[in-house]
Formats: structure tokens, sequence, C-alpha cells
């Protein structure tokens, strides 16, 4: 089964408190009002199998734990500000590991001015993890994926397909970055956002399935590319967007901005790493277009490849590439 259908069967009839402020799937992070502050609260799991973080430079293992957590607050609009984790270690691990893995995930929380309030230890055969965060939402205003009926530009931060890109070469994980500074920002001026922490396409799928009265526009020539993303897909053969279909996503953040935009809001913009990717607007003909270099509009209709679905990492793998070929082309 895919993620969707577990969170439906899980938690799809679960009685909601008066207090939760959003619907399944309506957010990044649950939104719960105490005492007239609105809160927003996450939990992520986290292991070598499903997420394929590698572990040989446990510093960068223990950050990107850290900010793959966090991502889903900044894209609610909130500042973290507590932390619980779940962490089971490898039964061979030595202190030099710990210290390491300990000294990256405590400078992203630093980082972060979030504060590590306790969580459990244990040892298994291989590591996993489980990371709660919760923070206030700036001004109680959540960001959230659902859009107004009007028109949009849509932005993205950072540089995209290194993480699905070390997937599939099975090579070190790349360091997530941190959106601390850039999610003020964000939040001053989007009406929407949600985290690439399943790779760009799936969010933009899921802006899609959200507001299916809106017709999403792609401009696949301003794609922010991570350096030997393009190298790499003309190497083996397959589409660069190939890795931005994968589900190892970067954790950055994707998010709207009414239409027009204004100068404060543009210079805002110009002020931090972020790139305009597209649009969205009402249409009789909504669903996700992209354009490609030869500005031909692709329409997307098929549904992603599911990892849980698959047998083992090399189906799910061909499945993406095959799902790729057939949107953008053969290269």
């Amino acid at each position: 089964m895919n993620e969707q259908t577990l969170i439906q069967l899980v938690a799809g009839k679960s009685k909601r408190s008066k207090h939760q402020k959003n619907k399944l799937n309506e957010s990044d992070a649950e939104l719960i009002d105490i005492n007239g502050e609105l809160w927003a609260l996450t939990l992520d799991q986290f292991s070598p199998q499903e997420d394929l973080f590698t572990s040989n430079n446990p510093e960068i293992l223990g950050s990107n734990l850290a900010t793959a957590t966090l991502s889903d607050l900044y894209a609610a609009g909130a500042k973290p500000e507590f932390f619980l984790q779940g962490l089971t270690l490898p039964k061979n691990v030595d202190s030099i590991f710990v210290r390491k893995f300990s000294k990256g995930f405590q400078k992203t929380l630093s980082n972060a001015n979030c504060f590590l309030c306790g969580g459990d230890i244990g040892t298994e055969e291989d590591w996993r993890y489980s990371g709660f965060a919760m923070g206030r939402v700036r001004g109680n205003r959540p960001l959230m994926r659902i859009f107004s009926r009007r028109s949009h530009s849509i932005w993205v931060t950072g540089q995209l397909g290194d993480a699905n890109l070390a997937a599939l070469e099975k090579k070190m994980t790349p360091k997530f970055e941190l959106r601390h500074n850039e999610a003020k920002l964000i939040h001053e001026n989007a009406s929407a956002c949600m985290d690439t922490s399943g790779g760009l396409i799936d969010a933009i799928w899921w802006f899609h399935k959200l507001n299916p009265f809106l017709r999403f526009e792609i401009d696949l020539n301003n794609i922010p590319w991570a350096k030997g993303v393009i190298e790499a897909s003309k190497y083996i053969n397959v589409p660069p967007e190939a890795f931005l279909l994968g589900g190892a996503g970067e954790y950055e953040l994707i998010f709207a901005i009414p239409e027009p935009i204004s100068k404060n809001a543009l210079k805002a913009m110009t002020s931090i790493q972020v790139t305009k990717i597209g649009t969205a607007m009402p249409d009789n003909k909504p669903g996700v277009y992209f354009f490609n270099h030869k500005k031909n509009i692709i329409l997307m209709k098929d549904n992603l490849p599911c990892p849980r679905k698959c047998e083992n990492n090399e189906i799910y793998i061909n499945k993406v590439i095959k799902l790729a070929k057939k949107i953008f082309g053969e290269k």
C-alpha cells in the first residue's frame, strides 16, 4: 500500500479535537490551538532501508535527521522550539560515531534555536530514528497546502536532484540545508507551502491533489539543478527530471506567492536562495503541466511510483525511470 492509503487506514477515521485546526494532509505539520496560540507539531520516522540516508558520515546523518524533522515546521509557518527523539543505534556502534552524530544533530538544533527535551534510545542491527518537533506558528497564521482561487507564482529553495542522484549511485547522502532564515521571509510572503521530502514532483502532485481546480505550469528551464545531476543524466541516458520524480527528497521548501507579486515580496525573494519555477492558476483544464526546453507543453497524468509498493529498491528505480521517459521523453 502507498503512504496515502496507510494514513487513511490508520488515522482517517480517528476523532479529531476541536483544537485541531487542519484536516488530514492539509499541512506538513498538525496545527493545534493551545490556549489561543497556534502550535505546529510533527513526527517523522526514518530508516536507511526506506529513506536511503547513508551513515558513513555520522555528523551529516545527525544533521540531516534534525533538518528533515524540522522542515515540516518551517513549511507550516512555525518556529521550531522543542524536540524529542527516538534513536535506535547499531549494536556495534562506537563512541566516535555517537559523538559525531550528536555533534551534527546538536549543531542543527542550535541553528534552529530549538531545544532537545529528551526521548528514548536503544540498539538494533541497524539505525532507526523518530523525530518529534513542535513550535508556535508565526503570527498565528499557518502555511498550508491549500491555495486560494487566484493566480500564484511557484518558488523553491535551494538546488534539486542531488539526493536522488546519491541514492541511485549509492553514494553518501548530501547534507540538507536548514532553511531557518528563509522560512521567516517565506512566511511573510507566501500563501501555501510544503517541503520536498518526497522529491519536487511529489510535492507538486500533492498540491494538485489538494487543489484540483488549479492548473500548475512548471518551467523545466528554471529548475535549480544541483551539481552533477545534468551530467549524470547524460551519462546514464535518463531524463534529468527522473531525479525530481524519485522519492529521495532534499527537504527544501516549495511555496506559492499570490500574483501579482508585490515589490516588497520580490525584494525579499531576491535576498534569499530561491527560484521561481512556475505558476498556478484557476483554469478549466486543471492539472500539472511541464514546459520543456522546446516550450512543449506536457501534461502529467500518472501517479508517482510508490517505493512501499515495490518489492525492492531496484524495481522502484526502474519504475521512476520508465515514468520519467514516458513524461519527458528519451534522452
